[in-house]
Parts: structure tokens; C-alpha cells; sequence
């Protein structure tokens, strides 16, 4: 349902969406997750129509107009490449009535060239704009613990999830301490080059740290359900610490023999009188790196999420739902503006149910999803499907899947609302 999850889901699936539908009624009051696993693939640039269009093309015919459409194509983000691996340990994933205990194996990889970069392999360095070379590279891998549980309180729900986050491996560049620009400037007393930058990449096996879920949910008026909740609220991760995982493996990485990197670049002012002259290139372009081991710990933000939901029966076993998500900040799963997921889910046949769903903005820009399941008594499959980076086959820029087997135990004092 592209994400519009906010008040629907029950049982354990409802952590890391709104832990306050733990406490809802409902027909199972148990599930248990025997198999599962969500995968995504996507980037910033590349789909089938981008692949024909530019696909040994002449960029430079017709005074360059194809690489002008090319470079116009480009995002603010730059070409950047997010996949995400979701695997919940068997057995251990359950709830029972208002309670859950939860446990997912995460891995989440995010890479790419900056927008400035990309321009100056293609068209140069503009003159009297700045290139922005900051680069952001990451890649996490770590298992999330979750306890949630939920609680009526008077005409709401409200519900937690207190989560352990067990971090195995860390790589990537310290985005509050990398940065990288140049400008060209072509005016009276200024006619050269400058710019620097500098490059910290930090590595490490072992990590812990810790997150909160608080959600509530209103209870169901005239088939309208109303949700609020916070994902990963104080979420922290302090790296360089003594875990398991270090103990086992040691705490010193996978590259570059386990120590950290820093590169620092300068441009003194290239002009064309200086390459003739008596500098140097390593006067105009100063640079160094260094690998160096650092034992002090380092923390890695886990960023929160803030949704709104609503739902909305529109007839007998047809249920809409939307979420409206925000991130407050551009890093792994997150986004720095605003996602309007919308769902439809059809149950008339319970053993067959149908979703599908729509959602615009947050990392995926545009998505397009379809799901469905098989339910034969307490055994459950249900899978789903879904583009992203655009809303068909040929213009889409990556893909999700997700599948997953549960049981569950059915509810004997449950009533089904007449208005369903």
C-alpha cells in the first residue's frame, strides 16, 4: 500500500509504523513470523525510457542539445544508488494481544557522485557558480530489537516500542565533517580557480545504541480511524564500542586494515599564467591523505520519522488508507521533506485480500505498489510488489519486493464492526 501502513497494520507489523495498534481488537490476537524478507534497488537517474534515450547517443550533436537534456536530468542529489535488505529472524517475530516482541536483520547501502562532480565530467566547471562535491557514502548493517506494547486509554490507543539497535558493521563518509566545492571565476582581478575540501571516512565493527516508537490511534468512528506516531525518536548509534560482534571480529573494519581515512584537497587559485610559471602542481593542487587508527567512539544518528494516518471504510471489505510521513533529515532510510502515501486494500474474499497503493515524495519521489496473500486458516503468505522513482515499468528507477509466512491464533471475543 506504498506505505499508508499508519493504521492498519495490527499485530507485530504494526512496529515501526504505530505501535499503539497493538492494543486495537481485532480477529487474530497472535501472530508469529515463520519467514520474511524485503529487499529494494533503486537510483537517482537510470530507467529503461533514460537507458534508450542516451544509449549510444551522441551527446555532443545538434550544439550539444541531448547532453543538455542529460545533464537537466540530473538530481540535486546527484546519481545516487539506495538498496536496503530486511530480514526478520523466524520464530522470534510475535505478539500476543497488546504485546510484541521483535527482531530485524538490517542491511542498508547508500551511494553515489554529487551533482557538481557529475556536471564537471560532462560540461566542465561552470563559470561563477560553485560545485558542490560533498559526497555521501554509507553502507549499515545491524539488527533491531523491538519490546512494544499498547494500552487503551479512553477513547485512544497509545502504544511503544523500545528498541535495542545492535550495530555489526559501519562504512562511510562522515557527512558532518566532509565537505568539498569549487568556483571558477572570470571577472576584472579575479580570472582563476579555488575551491578545497575534506573527506572523513570512518569505519568500524561493534556498535549499540537505542530508539523509541510512540504512536496513538484513534478508536474507529463512523469507519474513520485517526493515527499519529514518531519512528526511532532519540535514535542513536555509538559506534567504536565494545560489543559481541567486536569481541568476535575484532573492532578495526574491513578496509584500508581497519583504520579510518581523512583527504584534504586545496585549489590555489589555478590560473593559466601559473602552469607556466615557476609553482608546481602540487602548489596549485595541494592534497594529502592519511589512514589513521581511532579508538574513540563515534555516534551515528538514526534518523526519526513523524507520520500522520487516516483510514476510511468506503464500502463492505474495501478500506482506504494514507499516511503523510516527514523526515527530518536526508540520510539512509530518510528523507528531508515531505511522503503522501495513499492504499486501498480490498478483503471481500478474506482468504484472497488485494492492495494496491500510490505514494508522491520522500526518497522514492513516486511509487506505484501491488500486494496480495494467500490465507488458509492460521497460515498466512502475503508478498507485495512495487516500482519506485517513477510510476510504470519503462520510467521507474528501481524496484521493492517483500514476502512474507506467518501464523495466527484467532481472537474468540472478537465482534466484527457492523459498518465493515
Amino acid at each position: 500500500m506504498a506505505g499508508a501502513y499508519g493504521v492498519v497494520a495490527r499485530g507485530l507489523f504494526t512496529i515501526d509504523y504505530n505501535p499503539a495498534n497493538l492494543a486495537i481488537p481485532h480477529e487474530y490476537d497472535s501472530y508469529r513470523v515463520w519467514g520474511a524478507a524485503a529487499t529494494s534497488f533503486t537510483n537517482s537517474f537510470l530507467s529503461l525510457n533514460n537507458y534508450t534515450k542516451y544509449n549510444g547517443k551522441n551527446l555532443e550533436a545538434d550544439d550539444g542539445e541531448l547532453k543538455e537534456d542529460f545533464l537537466a536530468e540530473i538530481p540535486d542529489e546527484g546519481w545516487r544508488i539506495y538498496t536496503d535488505l530486511h530480514l526478520p529472524l523466524p520464530y522470534i517475530n510475535s505478539s500476543h494481544n497488546n504485546k510484541a516482541f521483535t527482531s530485524d536483520f538490517i542491511v542498508i547501502g547508500d551511494l553515489g557522485l554529487p551533482k557538481g562532480l557529475v556536471q564537471f565530467l560532462f560540461n566542465g566547471n561552470p563559470v561563477g557558480k560553485e560545485l558542490d562535491l560533498k559526497f555521501r557514502e554509507e553502507f549499515l548493517m545491524l539488527n533491531q530489537w523491538a519490546y512494544s506494547f499498547a494500552i487503551p486509554v479512553r477513547d485512544i490507543f497509545m502504544g511503544f516500542s523500545f528498541k535495542y539497535l545492535q550495530g555489526f558493521s559501519y562504512l562511510g563518509v562522515n557527512p558532518d565533517s566532509s565537505y568539498g566545492s569549487v568556483n571558477t571565476y572570470f571577472e576584472q582581478g579575479k580570472c582563476y580557480i579555488a575551491g578545497g575540501g575534506r573527506y572523513l571516512f570512518q569505519q568500524s565493527v561493534g556498535g549499540r545504541g537505542f530508539a523509541l516508537d510512540w504512536g496513538i490511534t484513534s478508536k474507529e468512528v463512523n469507519g474513520y480511524r485517526f493515527g499519529l506516531a514518531i519512528t526511532n525518536l532519540f535514535g542513536r548509534i555509538t559506534w567504536n564500542k565494545k560489543t559481541l560482534t567486536s569481541r568476535l571480529f575484532g573492532n578495526k573494519g574491513f578496509f584500508l586494515g581497519g583504520e579510518h581515512f581523512v583527504y584534504e584537497f586545496q585549489v590555489n587559485e589555478a590560473r593559466f599564467d601559473k602552469f607556466f610559471g615557476k609553482y608546481k602542481f602540487r602548489d596549485i593542487f595541494p592534497g594529502k591523505g592519511r589512514s589513521f587508527s581511532d579508538s574513540t567512539e563515534f555516534v551515528m544518528r538514526y534518523p526519526a520519522l513523524l507520520r500522520f494516518s487516516l483510514s476510511k471504510w468506503l464500502d463492505n471489505g474495501i478500506l482506504y488508507a494514507t499516511d503523510f510521513v516527514v523526515g527530518f533529515e536526508d540520510r539512509l532510510y530518510s528523507f528531508g521533506n515531505w511522503k503522501w502515501s495513499n492504499g486501498i486494500e480490498f478483503i471481500r474474499s478474506p482468504r484472497f485480500p488485494l492492495r494496491v497503493g500510490v505514494s508522491f515524495g520522500g526518497w522514492k519521489h513516486r511509487e506505484l505498489t501491488f500486494g496480495s496473500g494467500f490465507n488458509l486458516s492460521f497460515i498466512h503468505i502475503d508478498w507485495a510488489l512495487g516500482l519506485n522513482h517513477g510510476l510504470w515499468f519503462t520510467t521507474s528507477k528501481g524496484m521493492n519486493f517483500a514476502i512474507c509466512a506467518y501464523t495466527t491464533g484467532k481472537n474468540k471475543d472478537f465482534q466484527k464492526e457492523d459498518n465493515r
